[in-house]
């Protein structure tokens, strides 16, 4: 059976409840590997020569940039997207769907390098035109991805977002923006068709808890953490709890408890972040920040399992291993001697991956039944 045409299908009956996320994801992987063997292969083939393309037309440009006349420069940046773009709408009507996605994928990702070159060229080095340069790579981005109902290519917005929200954070630090975008982002997913809503779901996610992660690792480092009221974390900031009230008005319950925790933590972990160590003791706002943090990861995991998504609980259990990284380096690392931190750090290791794995495992061995 061709996993193309099964996959709509499949989405069809998650949607409708008849399986979970996990079980549509065990019925694709056994299609795609008894048949699907030529598609990957055209994929992975389509993949690399689209990244070829890239490779060769950026050494070339490096190489004779500036022996071009102004004209031809304009010419090769307009051009590159646009016969990315026009590639792929030919290989879709010739009914090459692989190759069509890899040259608009391609196509979506040259958008932003033409647009910063051609500012360049125009001389225009402000601010405010760097922004918007930004925001008009976003909306291609994320247009694309939607237009070609891609994982990938909404990814690939994700991307450019969260370097758009960075931009506009200013001085600020991004972080805590960055993570509020991803309970916007995961409050989204409700809102989307399948497998887009894939996408939106678990980048919210990975936002959120890579956010905490980073905030984990400030120990020692608390001064440098500035954060002040700007206007794109008040606008992610109110997003993300009116994101709350309406997943709430859906009576997504489950949802809508990972979101309420996501951003409490958020909130928490900035917080204690910002006032380390002049106004609270430094060992205070790290304790306070790996509870906070591993709030989230349980209720990822959580929202994992209630959802059925096989996703959403290897990510979790992938932030509980950052988590525990984090909290060996700060503590066993500093305090102890070179190679016994090395001895002792490398057990724990261990020993929590085996941990988190077993219980990796039960969960979607219960998910299966």
């Amino acid at each position: 059976m061709d996993p193309d045409a099964l996959r709509p299908e499949v989405e069809t009956w998650v949607r409708d409840g008849i399986i979970t996320e996990s079980q549509a994801e065990t019925i694709l992987e056994r299609y795609e590997d008894d048949g699907g063997g030529r598609s990957r292969a055209v994929l992975a083939l389509s993949a690399v020569g689209a990244a070829l393309v890239f490779i060769g037309v950026a050494l070339f440009l490096a190489t004779n940039w500036n022996d071009l006349p102004t004209a031809a420069q304009v010419a090769v940046l307009v051009a590159a997207p646009g016969s990315a773009y026009a590639g792929g709408a030919v290989a879709y009507r010739r009914t090459l769907p692989r190759i069509g996605l890899a040259c608009s994928l391609l196509g979506s990702v040259l958008v932003g390098p033409s647009l910063f070159l051609l500012a360049d060229l125009a001389a225009v080095e402000s601010e405010i035109a760097r922004t918007g340069l930004l925001f008009v790579w976003t909306a291609v981005s994320l247009s694309s991805g939607h237009a070609l109902d891609s994982r990938a290519g909404v990814g690939i917005g994700f991307v450019v977002l969260v370097a758009l929200v960075a931009d506009l954070a200013g001085s600020a630090d991004p972080v805590p923006a960055v993570a509020l975008l991803g309970v916007v982002l995961f409050a989204l997913a409700n809102r989307q068709d399948d497998p887009v809503a894939w996408t939106y779901r678990t980048g919210g996610a990975v936002l959120v808890l890579s956010g905490l992660l980073f905030v984990t690792t400030l120990e020692g480092r608390y001064g440098r953490f500035d954060v002040d009221p700007t206007p794109i974390l008040v606008a992610t900031a109110s997003a993300s709890l009116a994101g709350i009230g309406w997943l709430g008005r859906q009576g997504d319950r489950h949802d809508g408890a990972w979101a309420a925790t996501a951003v409490i933590a958020v909130a928490v972990a900035t917080g204690l972040a910002a006032l380390a160590p002049d106004q609270l003791p430094g060992l205070a706002a790290f304790i306070g920040s790996h509870a906070v943090t591993l709030a989230a990861v349980g209720a990822t995991g959580y929202v994992g399992y209630r959802r059925g998504s096989r996703r959403l609980i290897d990510l979790a259990a992938l932030a509980a291993l950052g988590q525990t990284l984090s909290f060996v380096a700060s503590t066993i690392v500093d305090s102890l001697s070179g190679s016994v931190a090395l001895v002792v750090a490398g057990l724990i290791l261990l020993g929590a991956g085996v941990v988190l794995e077993r219980g990796r495992r039960r969960l979607l061995a219960r998910l299966e039944r």
